[in-house]
């Protein structure tokens, strides 16, 4: 068994999943119209009086409710972790479901004694099957855009500020890498960004005094960021629950904080990369001490290259 046929069959089994849950979205999909169709008939159309009872009407009107609830429900959640899980064949969701409801949304509705559009069933050009599709289309869409990003909490909330007062803290170089941070979790599809999210900012901020103090101590950033890279893509893409800062990243952000109190500065890039460097449980912490940068080295890097910076 080589590393080749491994990764290939973990690219069939994503695609089987993704196939799986379209499947699973299609049928559902279908149940709820031919319940949907099935049940306006039952009530009747037209000036003649229903057949249904008021109690039969009710039960129908829950029965209804519910399917609909669900088919809703699996699109958005099943899309939503699919995402997640088929990372490399997610599109294969859309193609397979949206497609063909985004053409049937522009197929004409039937009118009231004339032939249907291409002979189509009726539940496919009435008014309550088309309004099952539409619900069902915008839950497909809706499951591919991540609220939990919008709503995550901001770096400044992670490390104990508030949204006025918590930038000011921060040196502009330093608050810039804060929103990388963010960035780089998201060109992971990471719900969360953790202190490898910040190391790799931090090397692609070549302005800051961390990427300074790294060249001078002969580290490589080409080859750290490689490196970061290869240890958040065997993670995969991660879904947690939550969103915002791990602990460590934020006790590694609170620990720079404390040493620009220490210093009666604001929070720079190096105060960033020596919390970082004295983490010894983290592997970010781990991974630039096997470059060199250790607490003791960068202490005196930093001493040497000045304050950091401030504009």
């Amino acid at each position: 068994m080589n590393a080749a046929s491994s990764q290939e069959r973990s690219s069939a089994a994503q695609a089987v999943i993704a196939i799986g849950v379209s499947a699973v979205v299609l049928g559902l999909l279908a149940l709820t119209l031919y319940f949907v169709d099935r049940f306006d008939n039952v009530l009747g159309h037209g000036p003649l009086p229903s057949g249904a009872s008021a109690s039969w009407a009710y039960l129908g009107t829950l029965l209804t409710g519910g399917l609909a609830l669900l088919s809703a429900a699996v699109t958005l959640v099943g899309v939503k972790q699919a995402k997640y899980v088929t990372r490399q064949y997610a599109w294969l969701v859309y193609a397979v479901v949206g497609l063909p409801l985004a053409v049937l949304l522009f197929v004409p509705l039937q009118r009231y004694g004339s032939e249907a559009f291409l002979d189509l069933p009726d539940v496919l050009v009435g008014v309550p099957g088309r309004v099952m599709v539409g619900a069902t289309l915008g839950a497909l869409f809706l499951g591919g855009v991540d609220l939990r990003k919008v709503f995550s909490r901001r770096p400044q909330a992670a490390a104990g500020e508030d949204a006025p007062t918590g930038r000011g803290r921060f040196t502009p170089l330093a608050w810039t890498v804060l929103n990388s941070m963010e960035e780089e979790a998201k060109r992971f599809d990471h719900s969360f960004y953790g202190t490898e999210h910040l190391l790799l900012a931090l090397s692609m901020e070549h302005r800051s005094l961390a990427v300074r103090a790294m060249l001078g101590m002969g580290v490589d950033l080409e080859s750290l960021r490689v490196q970061v890279e290869g240890l958040i893509g065997r993670r995969g893409a991660l879904y947690t629950g939550a969103s915002g800062m791990t602990r460590r990243a934020q006790r590694v952000i609170e620990q720079a904080s404390q040493k620009a109190r220490s210093e009666g500065t604001q929070i720079g890039t190096g105060h960033f990369l020596q919390a970082i460097s004295e983490a010894r449980e983290d592997v970010s912490g781990q991974l630039i001490r096997q470059l060199g940068v250790t607490p003791e080295r960068l202490a005196g890097e930093l001493r040497r290259l000045g304050p950091d910076e401030s504009v």
